[in-house]
């Protein structure tokens, strides 16, 4: 009977290929699979590969978040994963890819995009667009004839999505906290959203180690205390009927540009701030800032005054 079992059991790893594999080649592929819900799966094969996926360094994770608050931390976040007990088991990770649902439900179809100077959160901006398309002459000299205003509560729905995006920026600042504390061997982590609205935050390096030397749970209280004290003198906002994008090939119509400042006083780094903001996207909507910069400065402070 004994030896029956032994010998299905040889046989049955016969007809594994996986039986064949050295353990690093396992692992490696492990790695590539990355996502924590297949891993979770894995790690619930066998005792050889619930070994080998323990020693995952690459992990990505898709996740809502949701906000936590004792008396002693005001401003913490945690991830809710289907699986978090388990992520706590991948002791050894090195590079974490997180994509957080984005909650612009009634904006999927808007042209908009928000950037941030992390990993401190200075400052946030805000790119919105009525349009963005590939035009002809004839169709740039027609959209600057026609796209020539817009009304207060064009405005103040704009500014209402911004307050959206200024959220999604904190809530990233407080998954940073929580990764960079709970897993010190972290080389790299990478933070977007499902319908990238955001800009990629993609840290590493003296960056990842910058984060270390800065966070603390009591670091991160004190700063959602900040970000709650944020109001309109915190605030520029912008305005261009059309730019024409030379580099992309694009016009883009109605932009409107928001930044917001979490700590400066001054308006002295306002600018370096909301092209760093979109350093990361090397593309159009660095782009339009850089055109807003250039030649519409005017707009920004004309429309912020009007705001007053």
């Amino acid at each position: 009977m004994i030896s029956s079992v032994h010998g299905a059991k040889e046989e049955e790893e016969a007809e594994n290929p996986f039986h064949c594999l050295p353990d690093d080649v396992v692992l490696n592929i492990f790695d590539k699979v990355s996502h924590i819900k297949w891993l979770c799966r894995c790690f619930l094969v066998s005792q050889r590969f619930a070994s080998l996926v323990s020693r995952v360094q690459t992990v990505s994770i898709t996740s809502d978040i949701s906000r936590l608050q004792t008396a002693s931390e005001q401003f913490s976040f945690r991830l809710h994963v289907s699986g978090l007990v388990f992520l706590a088991k991948l002791s050894q990770i090195r590079a974490l890819n997180i994509e957080i649902r984005s909650d612009f439900v009634d904006d999927n179809d808007s042209v908009f995009k928000w950037g941030a100077n992390f990993p401190l959160l200075d400052s946030v901006t805000v790119l919105y667009a009525t349009s963005l398309s590939k035009m002809t002459g004839s169709e740039k000299k027609e959209a600057v004839e026609t796209e020539n205003g817009i009304t207060q509560e064009e405005v103040h729905r704009r500014e209402a999505v911004a307050v959206e995006c200024i959220k999604c920026a904190i809530r990233w600042v407080g998954i940073l906290c929580y990764v960079v504390l709970d897993y010190p061997m972290l080389q790299s982590v990478t933070i977007c959203d499902s319908m990238s609205k955001g800009v990629k935050l993609c840290l590493g390096g003296e960056k990842l180690e910058e984060c270390r030397n800065a966070f603390d749970f009591e670091w991160v209280s004190l700063f959602g205390k900040r970000a709650k004290s944020w109001t309109q003198e915190n605030m520029k906002i912008g305005y261009a009927p059309v730019l024409e994008l030379p580099v992309s090939g694009c016009v883009m119509k109605g932009v409107t540009v928001v930044n917001f400042r979490m700590f400066a006083e001054d308006n002295s780094e306002v600018e370096t701030a909301m092209v760093d903001a979109f350093a990361e996207d090397h593309g159009v909507f660095l782009e339009a800032v850089v055109q807003i910069l250039e030649k519409h400065r005017d707009g920004i402070e004309a429309l912020l005054h009007n705001q007053n």
